[in-house]
């Protein structure tokens, strides 16, 4: 082989190597970008479904509320909307109305559940103060050593279902103490002569606006609620077998629906016990006596025409002749704007305020709320004892401004930037609902 031929054949070899050098770096180079990408599809859905679930949408005194469970939560509120809506539109069909959602009587509870599921925010910060809420009671019962066992979560699983294995618990009938109104000649001369009335224990709810209720937990749906809201029971004994076939379809119902799993379920279950064990020690020294006013007004819709009703009021015109002329609240106008006994929390904030801070037989200076302006006038201040029910009521407002002085003095974190990308909007309401 001559010299030339042979340098040929080197520069040849060496040219193959190189090429299979760059084909190797080629291929090494593939695979690799093949991986990273698989590598990021996969920590992509790790992301969205299993790592970012831990992530913390609030911290509560340390105590971390994660996305999951926020998740579930908002999931759950959602489903108890829409049983509610499904039951309000199935009662109104039951009376003939063929548009429930523009009904006077069912209309604006249909419309505010179709506000409240079409936002996000919403829902999520409901959600979210509903999970504080919790978080609160949890460690201020851990404080007191007030716990919840299994046995407790067991039966009150049960109880939810209809099923008490050793038998229905028979009903107690709490006597409830009489209310009789003390108002004397001079306080009961303030009001119209005819009707007569005896003042109730509960203002006219029309007459101002209440306040705004708080969410409170609410038992998860059981799987005859979630498939049939109003399914009538049926005569069928109620065996351990059915009812552990009842509990399995309903953890089914949870999980297809809000990705609940049996510690979750149970959790809610936990909680509700806990809070109602919490309401129980908070309010165990509250007596079922009430600070009440018995107070009448005049609304009109604004300032201008509320001066001139205490003008005419100077003037000597009678109260109740004035309340009929030109009170906008139809419900008590005719009855000189009588509101009866209220106590506080029952009346917007300003007019409460205003009512409570009166003497007996004294006029407010014209007073705004959102309904438009009124004149006050206290008939009676006293405190008042209170039915079963009322106390009832009165104890759970305890204990609601109990937790929300607990609330002001945590140290609570919330991550909005966070949770109000992930609030779900599933379930969605049925379709054509």
């Amino acid at each position: 082989m001559s010299p030339k031929q042979s340098y040929s054949n080197k520069k040849h070899v060496a040219h193959l190597e190189t090429v299979r050098r760059q084909e190797k770096a080629i291929l090494y180079t593939t695979i690799a970008i093949a991986v990273i990408v698989v590598g990021l599809i996969i920590f992509g859905y790790l992301y969205e479904n299993v790592f970012q679930s831990y992530r913390a949408v609030a911290t509560v005194n340390g105590e971390t509320i994660n996305a999951g469970e926020f998740q579930r939560r908002v999931k759950l509120q959602r489903s108890q909307l829409i049983n509610q809506y499904v039951q309000n539109i199935q009662f109104a069909q039951m009376f003939g109305i063929e548009d429930p959602i523009n009904d006077p009587n069912f209309g604006q509870a249909l419309q505010q559940i179709v506000g409240n599921l079409s936002s996000t925010d919403l829902m999520g910060q409901q959600t979210l103060d509903l999970l504080i809420d919790d978080a609160i009671v949890r460690q201020e019962a851990a404080k007191l050593g007030i716990i919840v066992s299994q046995e407790e979560v067991d039966k009150s699983i049960r109880e939810s279902f209809g099923y008490f294995p050793d038998g229905e618990p028979t009903a107690t009938i709490t006597p409830t103490e009489p209310v009789i109104p003390t108002a004397d000649a001079t306080q009961l001369a303030f009001l119209p002569p005819t009707p007569t009335t005896v003042p109730t224990n509960t203002p006219d709810p029309s007459a101002t606006p209440t306040s705004v209720p708080t969410a409170t937990a609410t038992a998860l749906p059981t799987a005859t609620e979630v498939s049939n809201p109003t399914a009538e029971p049926t005569a069928t004994p109620y065996t351990q077998a059915l009812y552990d076939q009842n509990y399995k379809d309903s953890l089914k119902q949870a999980a297809d629906n809000m990705g609940f799993n049996e510690a979750d379920y149970r959790k809610f279950y936990q909680t509700i016990l806990l809070r109602q064990k919490m309401v129980a020690e908070i309010t165990k020294d509250v007596k079922p006596f009430e600070e009440q006013v018995w107070a009448q007004h005049i609304l009109v819709a604004d300032e201008a025409a509320a001066k001139l009703v205490l003008e005419r009021l100077g003037k000597g015109e009678d109260w109740n002749k004035l309340a009929a002329e030109v009170s906008m609240d139809t419900s008590n106008a005719s009855k000189g704007g009588d509101l009866s006994w209220f106590g506080r929390g029952k009346m917007v904030k300003p007019f409460e305020e205003a009512a409570f801070a009166l003497k007996v037989g004294e006029t407010s200076q014209p007073v705004q709320t959102d309904f438009g302006w009124h004149i006050i006038r206290v008939i009676a201040h006293e405190e008042r004892p209170l039915g079963a029910s009322d106390f009832e009521q009165y104890k759970q407002t305890f204990f609601t401004n109990w937790l929300t002085t607990i609330r002001e003095n945590a140290t609570i974190v919330t991550y909005d930037d966070f949770w109000k990308t992930i609030v779900p909007t599933e379930p969605a309401l049925p379709t054509g609902q």
